[in-house]
């Protein structure tokens, strides 16, 4: 039990990592396999869901009503699903963020969780090829395991040492090749929360996608655990982004996102912004 988390924040990890242990276990032998990339159904988001993707959700679904707790669920595959008589949290959830990863072998793919409710808020992003786990209760910090050291966010305070996760889409490619030429690096990892959390972690500065295809459930944890290690995250607007869970139907809409390290967000966003077509 982790002194740095409230009783409920204690009730929500040990929920979590029951979870993340149930996803390793059912993926591990699909991993690398080809087979764990065919397209079983078209996901409530709209886009393809592979075999992996559904055993993923599927083994976070049975734990969760092992648990006899009640929960709202939204899931990129099911979409929303209700259990237990009485929700008591709402949750977003992406039971396997880095599908492609998996489905090639690369190491580099998670289980993503966003609990809620009035007054609290958690957030939890487990890496399931290395077993790491990374968690943060509103108000209360982010923290990763094994370990149980607390995150902080990288102190570098010149665009030209930064070291940036970046994706773009064409027509708007040119946004991303002007931050290319401020940066001093640029790599596309290929999972979301991952991403947020190497950000999180001080291992990246900056994490921007400005594909416009980003969800609330792709990024709801990442979020927290980014904001609570002192990082910053807006729209290329500038806008924060809001998490209403009471609101499902706007659950699916598209974002952009750039979260960093907080020191230079403003001028990452003139650098795309000057960019854009």
């Amino acid at each position: 039990m982790s002194e740095r988390l409230s009783h409920r924040g204690n009730y929500l990890k040990g929920l979590c990592d029951s979870i993340a242990g149930a996803v390793s276990e059912s993926i591990k032998g699909m991993v690398g396999n080809p087979a764990s990339g065919v397209m079983v159904e078209m996901g409530a988001d709209g886009t393809p869901t592979k075999s992996i993707d559904k055993v993923a959700e599927n083994a976070v679904l049975s734990q969760l009503r092992r648990s006899g707790s009640g929960f709202r669920v939204l899931s990129e595959e099911i979409g929303e699903v209700l259990i237990g008589e009485k929700p008591e949290y709402f949750i977003h959830l992406d039971p396997l963020d880095g599908t492609f990863n998996a489905v090639k072998g690369i190491p580099f793919y998670a289980v993503s969780i966003y609990l809620s409710k009035e007054d609290c808020h958690f957030g939890y992003v487990y890496d399931l090829a290395w077993g790491t786990k990374y968690y943060a209760e509103a108000g209360r910090g982010a923290y990763a395991e094994p370990g149980g050291c607390g995150l902080g966010v990288s102190r570098t305070s010149d665009l030209k040492d930064f070291s940036v996760s970046a994706y773009t889409i064409r027509p708007n490619t040119s946004r991303i090749v002007c931050m290319g030429d401020t940066v001093r690096r640029i790599r596309t990892l290929g999972c979301t929360s991952m991403e947020m959390v190497m950000v999180a972690s001080g291992k990246l500065d900056a994490f921007v996608d400005l594909r416009g295809m980003l969800r609330i459930v792709d990024v709801a944890a990442g979020r927290l655990i980014l904001e609570e290690a002192g990082g910053v995250i807006t729209n290329v607007a500038g806008e924060k982004l809001h998490l209403d869970g009471n609101m499902s139907s706007k659950m699916w809409q598209k974002t952009d996102l750039i979260g960093s390290n907080g020191l230079l967000h403003n001028d990452l966003l003139n650098i795309i912004r000057g960019g854009a077509n």
